[in-house]
């Protein structure tokens, strides 16, 4: 008998040793959880900050992108008609005719933007280049004849080029800057 009370006694011993180590580990678990918890919540919040952000830059592109289209469009308008033309939400930037002159190659370039579209309270800034000029294989300037290939008399197949660099704005500061190579080929229609 004396044997199973030692052995009991040891046994309960042994039972309250151990009842601590319960709560340690539950504890242990809790604050397991809420530290993957807090992660799992900052990493949603970085994950909503870089898809505005990205939302920003689409826009700010799309604005530069749409500078990039528009301005051949102008510059042919212009080349047509002789003179700066006047179109609805488009600016030209500095004086009067300074656009024309510049495209036309009677005035040196300037790193000055040229063009201003406003998009709501978004604006694009595009400046013009003319970078070179010259006759197109196949034209009817190569045959002497102006009746071949591209274009129709003398003027047929003579291509100008314009480097254009597009800055558009966006939400929350975004700006994104493009640049492009048009050729305008002189007796064809069309901007692009």
């Amino acid at each position: 008998m004396m044997r199973r009370a030692e052995e009991k006694k040891a046994r309960t011993g042994a039972f309250l040793d151990q009842e601590g180590s319960v709560l340690v580990v539950a504890l242990m678990m809790l604050v397991l959880l809420t530290i993957m918890g807090v992660s799992a919540t900052t990493t949603s919040d970085i994950e909503v900050q870089v898809a505005g952000n990205e939302r920003f830059y689409k826009v700010a592109f799309y604005n530069a992108d749409s500078g990039i289209y528009t301005t051949p469009k102008l510059i042919s308008l212009c080349l047509d008609n002789g003179a700066e033309q006047t179109v609805s939400a488009i600016s030209y930037q500095g004086t009067a005719g300074t656009f024309y002159r510049e495209i036309m190659g009677y005035d040196a370039h300037d790193s000055t933007s040229d063009i201003r579209f406003t998009f709501g309270n978004h604006s694009v800034d595009v400046d013009v280049a003319r970078t070179s000029a010259g006759n197109i294989a196949g034209g009817g300037v190569e045959f002497a004849s102006g009746a071949e290939g591209i274009g129709v008399g003398s003027a047929g197949g003579v291509a100008i080029f314009y480097d254009m660099l597009s800055q558009g704005t966006g939400p929350n500061s975004s700006l994104v800057e493009l640049d492009a190579v048009y050729r305008k080929v002189l007796g064809v229609a069309g901007g692009l």
